[in-house]
């Protein structure tokens, strides 16, 4: 049997033991509040504002703003004239692919693409209108899809436009297409609905913004009234 000193001695040894615990149970709480005070940083790296941030938008911008080519038809056989096969026109996705005449009278759409003389060829900046047949050359005008390649290769340089819209319209609607435009752009049309061989009121239109091609420096074409069905 413990002696009542030797009872107090362990009682005494017991306190010190648990003021230590209690203690090192403090000390660990507050560190521990401490350290979750501290301001975490972000693993996500902000540039500085003097840094410079370049977009995707301004890369575009870049590269569609670098200069063209610029040729003379002088160098090149001269200005097309009425009647003349003086390129080839395809687009992407489709089966249109045929000769492109200057001129849309029956002679030049018989055979081909004709071009609207009243407006642009490909190189000037301005509006190119062609226009073919539906039973024939642009049968397969059903086929285009939004984003497809207009390509048209010429004795002077081959040039691609975007299609960006389609769309039918009456015959005498102006507002279907725009030959005021300065900017370069493309236009192409033919009887609707597609393949009907018999006289219709109605025209679908094929909407093309440039792409590449070299730039003409010898002014602009003037010419006929255009016919095309």
């Amino acid at each position: 049997m413990l002696s009542p000193r030797r009872i107090r001695m362990l009682l005494f040894a017991l306190c010190g033991i648990l003021s230590v615990a209690l203690l090192g149970m403090l000390i660990l709480i507050i560190t521990t509040a401490m350290k979750k005070a501290e301001p975490v940083s972000s693993s996500i790296s902000v540039p500085s504002s003097s840094a410079p941030i370049i977009s995707s938008s301004s890369s575009i911008s870049e590269s569609v703003s670098q200069p063209r080519e610029v040729i003379s038809l002088d160098d090149f056989g001269g200005e097309p004239y009425v009647g003349e096969a003086y390129g080839r026109l395809t687009i992407s996705g489709t089966e249109v692919d045929c000769d492109l005449y200057y001129g849309d009278s029956e002679a030049q759409m018989s055979k081909g693409a004709g071009t609207y003389t009243g407006a642009h060829i490909p190189g000037e900046n301005g509006t190119v209108l062609l226009a073919g047949h539906t039973g024939s050359f642009f049968r397969d005008f059903e086929s285009a899809e939004i984003g497809a390649d207009i390509q048209i290769e010429t004795r002077y340089g081959t040039y691609h436009y975007e299609i960006v819209d389609m769309q039918p319209a009456k015959a005498t609607d102006e507002t279907a297409y725009d030959l005021t435009r300065e900017e370069e752009n493309i236009i192409l049309y033919t009887c609707y609905p597609f393949g009907q061989l018999t006289p219709t009121p109605y025209r679908y239109f094929i909407y093309g913004e440039f792409v590449s091609g070299p730039e003409i420096s010898d002014g602009t074409q003037a010419g006929s009234t255009s016919n095309a069905e």
